[in-house]
């Protein structure tokens, strides 16, 4: 009987004498398996089926394949190849020397950011709810030149050298574990610093996996703390922006110390809601204030924001899986996941080249 193989030349038909199983009642030719043709799609097919589900929804990929490949798939079969690539390309980067030899030899210091998102999922009972799925990333950055707190909007950041990311829906011991697998993986004892928003389970995975380490608190999530209570506190655009921007370089030179002086002074003649929004960032800070030592940072030529988590919140999560109208598995969210992640940090041609992965 004949076989059907689609191609990166179009559908090619293989006429030629297939062995029949008794009991699975499959038909099969061994040098299939050898030469890759036994699911059906060649490697290249695969690969491009991937690496597009990976940018874009399955409608947008199947459309892309088929005006741009002449590939013409179906959406459940676009879903399949890509749910399945994921993971073999998954368990195969766990073992492949290449990751580990680029991060070992990438410039600069070693940087752990984390954080999360929440993406639209279906239970077992078929109903909707919002998960939250987390993201952790390892990057080596050079560290740029020495600046002051007032330099800190116009200062030069090198761009990190290489980075890897990964994301999924899971709890946070599981999460946690997830960390520390990558920081074997990566040959990573420890790093010279984390960075993340502030969220409690976040510090805990920190100080479990890495220990003591040079935790900072993003300056722009702080920023945008002070913000939000200038705004209880002041109503004219004038009066908040003067003090809004007087906040920040307080912030920025004096940490929480600083900050805790500024807001006693202000505690006379408030409303219940102002104090209520002053006392909110109080808490916030000195929950934090081993966190912000954001001068120390600028001068050492150190980052003092999570832009690189924060951006794959957003491109590499938000972009992919928070589609309007999307809904998904969380088996098949992780997969997904996996793939967009191995684009944003540019994995994907290391991933691709590991032995045995599809």
């Amino acid at each position: 009987m004949p076989k059907d193989i689609v191609s990166l030349h179009g559908d090619i038909t293989l006429k030629r004498r297939y062995r029949r199983c008794v009991d699975c009642k499959q038909y099969s030719y061994p040098v299939d398996t050898i030469i890759g043709l036994g699911i059906g799609h060649t490697t290249g097919v695969t690969e491009f089926v991937a690496y597009t589900v990976g940018l874009v929804s399955y409608r947008l990929a199947k459309q892309s394949l088929g005006k741009l490949c002449q590939i013409h798939l179906s959406h459940e079969t676009i879903g399949e190849i890509a749910a399945r690539s994921a993971g073999k390309l998954s368990a195969a980067m766990e073992v492949t020397p290449a990751l580990r030899r680029e991060f070992q030899t990438a410039q600069g210091e070693s940087e752990f950011q984390c954080d999360g998102t929440s993406v639209n999922t279906r239970n077992d009972e078929g109903k909707a709810e919002w998960r939250e799925m987390k993201l952790l990333a390892f990057a080596k950055r050079p560290c740029g030149a020495s600046a002051s707190v007032f330099d800190w909007e116009s200062r030069y950041l090198p761009a990190p050298s290489m980075v890897y990311a990964f994301a999924e829906i899971a709890s946070k011991a599981e999460f946690q574990k997830r960390v520390d697998a990558a920081r074997r993986q990566l040959g990573v004892g420890s790093v010279s610093s984390a960075l993340g928003d502030g969220a409690r389970w976040i510090w805990n995975i920190v100080f479990e996996v890495f220990g003591k380490t040079d935790e900072c608190l993003d300056f722009y999530h702080a920023a945008e703390h002070l913000s939000d209570c200038g705004k209880v506190l002041f109503h004219t655009k004038a009066t908040f922006d003067a003090w809004f921007d007087r906040m920040r370089l307080v912030l920025l030179s004096e940490g929480f110390a600083g900050i805790d002086r500024e807001l006693q002074a202000l505690e006379s003649g408030l409303t219940k809601t102002q104090r209520t929004s002053v006392e909110s960032l109080r808490n916030y800070l000195r929950s934090n204030a081993d966190r912000l030592n954001y001068a120390e940072r600028l001068m050492k030529g150190r980052s003092i924001g999570s832009g690189l988590i924060e951006g794959a919140c957003k491109s590499m999560v938000g972009k992919r899986l928070k589609q309007t109208g999307a809904c998904w598995r969380v088996d098949r969210a992780n997969k997904i996941a996996f793939l967009a992640s191995l684009l944003y940090a540019e994995q994907w041609e290391n991933a691709w080249k590991t032995p045995g992965k599809v």
